[in-house]
Formats: C-alpha cells, sequence, structure tokens
C-alpha cells in the first residue's frame, strides 16, 4: 500500500499498488534494453543518421497529409456524471476539429479513462468502472462509447478541527469563539465529500477566523484521507490565528476640498480597538454613499506586522458644484423635465444642498435639503424646504412646507424622527375644497436585511412610522397617524424569485375636515396596485377621487429568469383607501410582465388587468428603492 495524489494537493487516495521491488526490476530491465541498444547505434552512426532522416520524411509526409477523423461520443451515465463529463471532457471539446487525425483521436481515447477518473473525484467518487470501445463506421468515421459506473459516493467519516496560536488561549466570551467556528464547520460527517465543498468550506472557516482580531490567520495544514475501499474520508485542517490586531493610526490621501469630518464623522474605526474586517467595509461604505466622492478604498497594511495596524483612506474628490437637466417619461405621471443642482460646499462648509425642479404632466414640484455632515455619534441631520402642486383624479392641490429630520443607525437598522410644516391649499371638482396646516412630529424605523440592495434577490426590509399634529400647535386638526410597509423576496429555485409586498395605513381624528390631503392616503399604480391609474384608488368626493383615512396593500410576484438577466413576472395586486375599514373593499388587478435586471437595477415592464375597470394598464418600474 502507499499514497498518492489525486487533484488537489492536500487530497490523499489510499489505493493497492504493484509490490514496489518488481516495479523497480522492470524499470531497470527497460534502461538496460535502452543502453544496449544505444551502445550498438553508436558504431553505426552512418545508418543511424539515414534511419532518422527517413523516420523525419515519414512523420512530415504523415503530418502533411494526415486526413481529419469524425467521430461521435455516446455517454451512458447518471445524469450528474453525464453532465460533468459532457462539459469536460477532452474528446467532447476537440470534437469536429479539423486537426483531429486517427493517430490524435486514439491519444485521446486512450487518455479518456485517466480523465473520467479525475473529473468524477471531484464530485466525490472514487471506486467508478469505466468501460470504453471504439467503433468503426462504414462512413470511416468512429463511434465511441463510454459507460460509467460511479460507484457509491465517497462520505465524510471524521472532521478534525486544530487551532493553534493566540485564538487558543483567549477567553471563551471574546469572538471569534473555537466553539463556534467548529459548529460552524460546512462539510460535516456524514455529507459526501465534493472537491468543490471542501475547497468552499477551507475558505469560510479562514474567513470567519479573519474577519475579527485575526486578520493574519492561515491555513497551516489540510489534508483529505480518502479510503476507497471503505468510502469513507478523514479531514484534518490545522489554523493558525497568529496574533490579535488592533486598529492603529489613520492616514487619508486624495482629500482636498473638503474638511476631514466628511471622512471621520462617518467613522466606526476607534484606534485601539479590535480589528474587524466588516467595520473597515462599513465604513467603507458610508463614506462613497455620503456623495463627495466618486471613489473610496479603505485598507489596513496587515503586512506591517504591527499590533496595531495602520489605516489608509484613499478617495477621489467629486466636484463641489453639479447640475443636471433631465427628460423622462413615467406611467405613473406622464412626461418629465427635470433640473438639478446640487452644492457639496454649501455656504462656504460642507454642508451639502441638493435643488430640483420637476415639471410632471400631473405634478410640479420644486424643493431644496441641506444634508450637515454625520456627527462622530452617528447622527445626520438634514432640512429643507418644498413646494408642490398636483392634479391627480379630479383634485388640485397645492403645498407648500418645511422640514427638519434627524436620523441615526446604520443601513441595516436606520432611525429617523422629523418634524413638518405642512400649509395645503386644495381644490375637489364637484365638491368645496379647503385650506390647511400641519405640524406633524413623526419617528420612524426602517430596517434592510438584504443580500443586494440595488437589485436584491433574497432577504427582507420594513419601514414602520408613528407621527402626530396637536392643535393648536400650526395645526388647525389634531391627528395620530401609522404607517406600515415592507416587503420580502424569496429564492424559488435556481432561476425563480417570490416577491411579497404589503402597506398598511390609519389616521386617527375626529374628522377629515382640516387635515391636509398629504397625510391621508390613496392608491393605484406602478408601486401598489396595478391595473390602475396613479392614487386612483380613495374616497369618491364630488367628481374626484380623494384621500382616505385607511389604507390596506397586498401583492404577490413571481419572477422566472429563462436567460440570466431577462426574465418573465406574474402578480396580482390588491389594494384600496376609505374613511372606514368596512370601506377597504379591495380592487384587484393581475397581469405579467417582463424583467431586466439591468447595472442601474431592476427594470420593469408589465401589462396589468384592472377587475374595476375592466382594461388593461400599462406600467414601467425602474430601480429598487426602500
Amino acid at each position: 500500500m502507499r499514497g498518492s495524489l489525486a487533484e488537489s494537493s492536500d487530497v490523499i487516495v489510499i489505493e493497492k499498488q504493484l509490490d514496489p521491488a518488481i516495479s523497480d526490476m522492470i524499470n531497470v530491465m527497460e534502461v538496460f534494453k535502452n543502453d544496449k541498444a544505444i551502445s550498438k547505434m553508436a558504431f553505426h552512426w552512418h545508418f543511424c543518421c539515414k534511419i532518422l532522416i527517413l523516420f523525419f520524411l515519414l512523420f512530415c509526409s504523415s503530418v502533411l497529409y494526415a486526413k481529419p477523423v469524425s467521430y461521435d461520443v455516446d455517454i451512458d451515465a447518471p445524469k450528474m456524471i453525464k453532465t460533468l463529463l459532457e462539459q469536460n471532457l477532452d474528446l467532447i471539446r476537440w470534437r469536429g476539429n479539423e486537426q483531429i487525425d486517427g493517430a490524435q483521436l486514439r491519444r485521446l481515447y486512450r487518455n479518456t479513462p485517466d480523465e473520467i477518473r479525475q473529473l468524477v473525484e471531484t464530485e466525490g467518487y472514487y471506486s467508478p468502472v469505466i468501460k470504453t470501445e471504439m467503433q468503426k463506421l462504414e462512413n470511416g468515421g468512429r463511434r465511441i462509447l463510454i459507460h460509467v459506473d460511479s460507484g457509491k459516493p465517497v462520505k465524510v467519516a471524521v472532521v478534525d478541527i486544530e487551532f493553534k496560536g493566540a485564538i487558543t488561549t483567549q477567553k471563551s466570551s471574546l469572538k471569534p469563539s473555537i466553539e463556534q467556528l467548529k459548529e460552524n464547520w460546512q462539510l460535516p460527517v456524514g455529507s459526501v465529500f465534493r472537491m468543490a465543498d471542501w475547497e468552499a468550506a477551507k475558505i469560510a472557516l479562514l474567513k470567519q477566523v479573519t474577519r475579527v482580531r485575526y486578520p493574519r490567520a492561515e491555513l497551516e495544514d489540510t489534508r483529505a484521507i480518502v479510503n476507497p475501499e471503505t468510502d469513507e474520508v478523514t479531514l484534518k485542517v490545522i489554523v493558525n490565528s497568529g496574533n490579535p490586531v488592533k486598529f492603529g493610526p489613520i492616514r487619508i490621501v486624495g482629500l482636498h476640498r473638503y474638511g476631514e469630518d466628511v471622512i471621520m464623522g462617518q467613522r466606526p474605526v476607534k484606534v485601539g480597538s479590535t480589528f474587524r474586517e466588516n467595520a473597515l467595509l462599513n465604513w467603507q461604505s458610508r463614506i462613497q454613499d455620503s456623495g463627495y466622492f466618486s471613489s473610496v478604498e479603505v485598507t489596513a497594511d496587515l503586512e506591517s506586522g504591527l499590533e496595531e495596524v495602520p489605516i489608509t483612506v484613499t478617495v477621489v474628490e467629486n466636484k463641489k458644484k453639479h447640475a443636471a437637466v433631465g427628460i423622462g417619461y413615467s406611467t405613473d405621471m406622464g412626461e418629465r423635465i427635470s433640473l438639478t443642482y446640487d452644492n457639496l460646499h454649501f455656504l462656504g462648509r460642507d454642508y451639502k444642498l441638493k435643488s430640483s425642479v420637476v415639471l410632471q404632466s400631473r405634478q410640479r414640484t420644486a424643493k431644496a435639503d441641506v444634508y450637515l455632515p454625520q456627527r462622530p455619534d452617528g447622527t445626520r441631520d438634514s432640512f429643507g424646504v418644498m413646494y408642490d402642486r398636483s392634479e391627480i383624479e379630479g383634485e388640485d392641490t397645492r403645498v407648500a412646507g418645511a422640514n427638519f429630520r434627524r436620523a441615526w443607525g446604520t443601513p441595516r437598522l436606520e432611525k429617523y424622527v422629523s418634524v413638518e410644516y405642512l400649509n395645503e391649499h386644495n381644490r375637489i371638482d364637484g365638491a368645496d375644497g379647503q385650506q390647511s396646516q400641519a405640524l406633524p412630529v413623526t419617528f420612524g424605523i426602517i430596517t434592510r436585511h438584504l443580500n443586494n440592495r440595488l437589485a436584491p434577490t433574497k432577504g427582507y426590509a420594513l419601514e414602520a412610522q408613528v407621527g402626530a399634529a396637536v392643535e393648536p400647535v400650526l395645526t388647525d386638526k389634531s391627528f395620530v397617524r401609522g404607517y406600515l410597509k415592507g416587503i420580502r423576496f424569496q429564492p424559488i429555485g435556481e432561476k425563480g424569485d417570490l416577491i411579497l409586498r404589503g402597506e398598511l395605513g390609519a389616521v386617527v381624528s375626529d374628522g377629515k375636515e382640516g387635515v391636509p390631503s398629504t397625510v391621508l392616503f390613496r392608491t393605484g399604480g406602478d408601486q401598489s396596485v396595478r391595473g390602475y391609474s396613479y392614487q386612483s384608488l380613495g374616497v369618491k368626493e364630488g367628481d374626484a377621487i380623494v384621500g382616505g383615512r385607511y389604507l390596506a396593500v397586498a401583492s404577490i410576484e413571481y419572477q422566472y429568469y429563462f436567460i440570466k438577466n431577462w426574465g418573465v413576472a406574474f402578480f396580482v395586486d390588491a389594494g384600496n383607501a376609505g374613511d372606514t375599514i368596512k370601506e377597504l373593499d379591495p380592487a384587484i388587478g393581475y397581469g405579467i410582465g417582463g424583467r431586466w435586471r439591468s447595472p442601474a437595477g431592476p427594470i420593469g415592464v408589465d401589462l396589468a388587468y384592472g377587475e374595476r375597470t375592466g382594461s388593461f394598464r400599462l406600467h414601467f418600474s425602474l430601480g429598487f428603492t426602500f
């Protein structure tokens, strides 16, 4: 018995071989024969030269006049093995190539059994029975038959994970915990030993160690000892954590136009604190999202060998001022022209001004918001003014307002408090209009657990808010307002996604009169109940549809991507708004749509049928925001 390496350098396969003494004797005899022949030819070098020249001419002739051979390959094997062989065998890859002649085909054919063994071993089969046959056809071609009985897959029998370094002496309460690392091992006892899973499990284990405290950890030794006779494998992994690491001094490169606060105010990293890889990634993401920079890179100099590693923040700054003109179209609001102006150094300070004027068929909006740099405690303040005029479903509304907002937390869990003043005048076709004002104070929470914030396919997002306005503090009618919305993404198989969406809202007051319509609810359109025009579902008043005190919307959608980023969607939406819960008689819309996962986010085109209207509507959507 002896060990030989197979496929990966750390996979040892135990197999039966010839007795070493017999093998060595055969090799010596072959060498002796060759030496004797060479010695004899040395005395007849003229004759040898002629032979070599003749051999060379024959070789060139065979190359020049070799005829290509056509052949087919039939594989009889389990489905998974057959797919593996069809995608990787040289016989398949070279089939149809005009450079393949008879000699080359025979070479490929001879190498095929060894090639099959190496391939099936990557899927955990170490005792396959392989049969091959080459048949000559009447047309001069070849037919190659391959039969593979993969046998039983090798399964993990023993997992031995050993740790070295400072991690073995740390307190059990500190992360990463040795016990937790062993529990999270991804190739446990009883699982089929696949090469890809083995490599992934080692990488995952090392990543868990390097994320917190031990970024210099390494795999000191890894072995997978396979015994084909028992169809079992013993896994051995040794991880050396090295010494713990802390964050060291911070250096900023590329900052010229703005103050250090725009970077240091975003900082979740403190000098002398325990190294955390996620802290660096979060800091980089926050700086990038601030809008001051086109490029951001936050790195730790782990090669320094220091216990407190230096941190370098490298940025490429955006220009201070930016203006743009845009033209677009929305199935909700019609044609659109937009003018935007941004100033990242407003009033001579690192205040960020974002202003815009948007002219649409049904709505005209002008607004300006000022964002202050994030404070060291994580709070983010902003304030702004706005004016909006809309003419939707027979209601003409004009609103002027001002707001202040303070937010804190992380992108995963964000909290905010806002104070907003609204002064509204609206006219309703066929009914009396009103003028009202309110000063609502709102508290909200947004939680996001998504695999991708730009184009999510798994996870959920949820927003909940509650607000109130109290007479007579710039408020004509006291009210309490609650609102909840959420979305859930669930993969279905390899190509499908299930999307669940919902909204609930309520305004509690002793009447609607004096409550701005801006805080009431309507629904319908691209992002709510498809099959109906924008905000066409609500309370009938005169010849118009106006907002109600209650809202309920639900949607279910199935997406299937048949070609990479191109897919089809089937959906059903239902919802309505009313002044009482009993009036929430759901309007239903359903239909089919197309999807494209573009670099800018998902783009959708939907054709929806509204049961109440008995007509079809086309809806466009671009991107995902929550």
